[in-house]
């Protein structure tokens, strides 16, 4: 399996070489000068990484080879869109200028900004712009309108909520060809739409990057057309990613981001090895065009994007340069790698995505080390195992470490799972139910904690509960922890343990319990909302390094 950094060296290998942009950066006389006289941001929702090596994405491609790039930014947390734009516009975290989620407004919110700029807003660039050079042309054109809720719109000149990415494409290039505005914000939102109701990873979702990419070309083709071509610095890059058909979880498919520029002055194919964050975008945007940066401003441009700078000296080195083995059974969307083995025969394999280095791996659930088995072939898997494997390279540790679950159901008499019932919720829901108000869809017996053995009726506005008994090996204090998208909740003995209620991304949460050794009531609670689906549960106690329930310790009721 190729590693996403292979795919995109195959890329660059492959774009076609095309008459650049570069342009000087700064005058000759060493004076402070603003590298460009224009900045045009094109901001993709929902585009990962993935999106862009696997899809066909030639525009983009050519603007790697010609620029400079990294697929390893980061979105801030949650992963959600509204905390993530509003990063891109005020150069802060969601501690700072309070968006914490989707249902953010203006005057109703949880946080207040840090500092306030006008009306209640976190100072954004469109102010910072319009404060120091009130006669520049700035536009903001946007196709989710939730976009339009996180700043104050005074301070643009041309203010578009389009209908569709196709006429935000073609807005932007119609703006940039008649106005040739010093700063313009594109907002394109297929790839999010097409990841809500397809999945990450998909043909369509992939189809959706490569329809964004041939926009980002008409926006391309616009500024030359302009004529300002040999002055303009073309930046796109996106909110999040995505598992399944979700994002505001906290795993790294949902974190990194692309972050691509080429334009005057910007280096020819140079990666990007250093930290990005979605809040560096309008330190960067200031910084070219020559404005001068609030105080309470924490993001930093990306100075090493432009040719005549050089990267930065970094002591310590990107966490995700080397891509991790691959473990198989592969991950599933949410679900990790390993999976559920009730009569099937379980084997590890592990595959290294790097033209370098050695695998190491463990079965115990502790991280891997340079002197760990060294993985030679197919291992089989006999009982619930937990397995971690990195890559070395000359005996030092290159890559982040990768984990699988593999719970395998040993034989028994004694019946084995949980009882589950499924229940349809009004439209829209933002919380677990009174189950007791309500009259089961469908019902049957799972193994575990989970969707993937559940025949639900419907994805959407859906809750399910999970009933039964945990026999507990030793008397101690328990952790339990458990992950979802929606709401969750989970109960010991009638009690409380965790609560993870909610409308939110795939996030855990965790509770403690002090249990007697023997057979314990147990019951877990989900819902969904809409878009992304998935529930998992872990625990760890005396002797048991935290993993997913053992199934061999659930019985129905």
């Amino acid at each position: 399996m190729p590693s996403p950094r292979l795919n995109l060296a195959a890329k660059l290998l492959g774009a076609v070489a095309a008459v650049g942009l570069a342009g000087p950066a700064l005058a000759q006389n060493g004076a402070a000068q603003p590298p460009v006289r224009h900045v045009i941001f094109v901001g993709v929702d929902g585009m990962s990484p993935d999106g862009i090596n696997n899809a066909d994405t030639p525009v983009m491609d050519q603007m790697i080879a010609e620029g400079g790039s990294t697929m390893h930014a980061r979105s801030v947390l949650p992963t959600s869109s509204s905390p993530n734009w509003a990063s891109m516009l005020t150069g802060v975290d969601p501690s700072q200028h309070g968006v914490t989620s989707n249902d953010w407004r203006v005057g109703d919110f949880t946080i207040p900004a840090s500092v306030t700029g006008s009306g209640n807003f976190f100072p954004s660039i469109f102010q910072i712009l319009h404060d120091q050079h009130p006669e520049w042309e700035v536009g903001s054109i946007y196709d989710w309108d939730g976009f339009g809720n996180l700043y104050d719109h005074r301070f643009v000149d041309l203010d578009v909520d389009a209908d569709g990415h196709a006429e935000t494409a073609a807005h932007a290039a119609d703006y940039i060809r008649t106005k040739r505005p010093q700063f313009l914000f594109v907002h394109l939102d297929q790839a999010d739409h097409a990841g809500h109701a397809d999945g990450h990873g998909t043909p369509e979702y992939y189809a959706a990057v490569e329809s964004a990419d041939a926009e980002i070309g008409l926006i391309r083709q616009a500024i030359e057309q302009a004529g300002i071509a040999e002055e303009t610095v073309i930046i796109v890059s996106s909110d999040h990613g995505g598992v399944g058909k979700g994002h505001g979880g906290e795993s790294l498919a949902e974190l990194e981001i692309p972050w691509i520029a080429a334009g005057a002055g910007v280096a020819r194919g140079r990666e990007l090895e250093m930290p990005i964050s979605t809040y560096d975008l309008p330190a960067t945007v200031a910084w070219l065009l020559g404005i001068e940066r609030p105080y309470a401003w924490i993001g930093r441009p990306v100075r090493a994007a432009l040719a005549s700078e050089e990267l930065p000296k970094q002591t310590y080195k990107v966490s995700s340069f080397y891509a991790p083995p691959v473990i198989s059974p592969l991950a599933q969307g949410n679900d990790p790698a390993g999976g559920l083995f009730v009569e099937d025969r379980a084997e590890l394999t592990i595959a290294n995505p790097n033209p370098l280095g050695e695998v190491r791996y463990t079965l115990d659930g502790t991280n891997p080390t340079a002197t760990s088995p060294l993985y030679q072939g197919p291992v089989a898997i006999t009982q619930s195992t937990i397995v971690r494997s990195a890559l070395y390279i000359d005996g030092t540790q290159a890559s982040m470490p990768t984990t699988g679950y593999f719970r395998v159901l040993e034989p028994s008499d004694e019946p084995r799972g949980l009882s589950w019932n499924a229940y349809l919720l009004p439209e829209d829901p933002v919380r677990l139910p009174v189950f007791d108000e309500l009259e089961p869809v469908a019902s049957g017996v799972t193994h575990e904690v989970s969707l993937s053995e559940l025949d639900l009726p419907r994805d959407n506005a859906i809750a399910v509960t999970f009933d039964g008994f945990i026999d507990i090996p030793a008397t101690g204090t328990y952790d339990f922890y458990l992950a979802s998208d929606d709401g969750s909740k989970l109960y010991i003995d009638g009690k409380t343990v965790v609560d993870n209620d909610g409308d939110h991304g795939v996030i855990m949460k965790a509770g403690s319990a002090q249990l007697e050794a023997g057979r314990h009531a147990f019951r877990a609670e989900w819902f969904n909302g809409g878009g992304g689906a998935w529930v998992g549960a872990w625990f760890q106690g005396p002797g048991i390094v935290r993993q997913f329930l053992d199934p061999n310790l659930l019985s129905p009721r």
